[in-house]
């Protein structure tokens, strides 16, 4: 099992799997937090990246919850491809295997796009937060470095090191969005932990006057929930959005899926938009198109002979 040595993997180094035999080779280092590194590696022409643990119990419970998930008809169904071990240095390392999914930043995705596309990020968000719930985990270390946006506001979570059983106490967590921090709830994990998590993603995201850091400087006795209310309340850009951040701020969502209904109506209001759904009539409309198609060709034939 896994030690807490912290390798340090070389570009090009080859880590071969002792249990199922596959072979990754290093690209590059991805980024590395208190539970684990990740990398990019590559097996044949393609590129996956790869997790090594720290800690044994970390590193096995991050396993087991990702195996539970990939049983599920959910979006993460396909998240772990490979878990093993393998021997680097005379040591043994457990890792398992993602997808490798490029993509940007929040806070880049909206300097790029512009701020409207927030509605769109949080519904997509929302979605795979209640289908974390209904899976029976909440997600825990919600923050902005475990996002990556993808094309038309697509969001994927890259890190499951915090995810919980719902019911336990929390494993992990950010500070700046973890309720207990700002003196608003106790870290249990339940679905308004990850809700109060998300408002504070927005709130942050949205700051135009960088209001959140003189907060972030309070010491912790003076830190309280309606420092995030004033930032909220006096901002031009969380206007439309206000009347859900204090909502999930004071934990007064039942549940994600609420939370995600709330969201979508408060968006069209705020800015007139639709924010899009799921895509399950899709299949049917290309049908649908597909036989008018057929029918306007027969027709032309039809006349076209007669």
């Amino acid at each position: 099992m896994t030690t807490s040595y912290e390798p340090a993997l070389p570009l090009g180094t080859t880590l071969k799997g002792i249990w199922n035999g596959r072979t990754y080779t290093v690209v590059r280092g991805l980024g590395s937090g208190a539970n684990g590194q990740v990398l990019l590696v590559r097996r044949g022409e393609r590129r996956y990246a790869m997790k090594i643990g720290y800690d044994p119990l970390d590193h096995q419970f991050e396993v087991n919850a990702l195996q539970s998930l990939s049983k599920t008809d959910t979006s993460f169904s396909r998240f772990l491809l490979d878990a093993d071990d393998a021997e680097f240095e005379g040591r043994r390392l457990s890792f398992f295997i993602m997808p490798y999914i490029q993509g940007l930043s929040l806070s880049k995705y909206i300097r790029t796009y512009g701020k409207d596309w927030i509605y769109v990020i949080g519904s997509n968000l929302l979605k795979k937060l209640t289908e974390l719930h209904r899976s029976g985990f909440i997600y825990g270390d919600l923050k902005s470095d475990n996002l990556v946006l993808r094309e038309h506001g697509s969001v994927e979570l890259i890190d499951f090191g915090g995810m919980t059983a719902k019911g336990r106490a929390v494993k992990q967590f950010t500070e700046i969005f973890d309720r207990g921090y700002w003196c608003a709830g106790e870290r249990v994990a339940e679905e308004s932990y990850d809700l109060f998590s998300f408002a504070v993603l927005i709130i942050k995201t949205l700051d135009e006057r960088d209001a959140f850091r003189p907060a972030l400087q309070e010491l912790p006795q003076n830190r309280n929930i309606s420092m995030l209310e004033d930032i909220v309340k006096s901002s031009e850009r969380m206007k439309g959005l206000a009347p859900f951040l204090l909502r999930a701020l004071n934990n007064r969502f039942a549940s994600s899926e609420e939370a995600l209904a709330v969201w979508r109506e408060q968006a069209k209001k705020a800015r007139g938009i639709k924010v899009p759904t799921e895509r399950k009539d899709a299949p049917g409309i290309v049908l649908f198109l597909t036989i008018s198609l057929i029918v306007l060709l027969g027709t032309i034939v039809y006349f076209y002979l007669d």
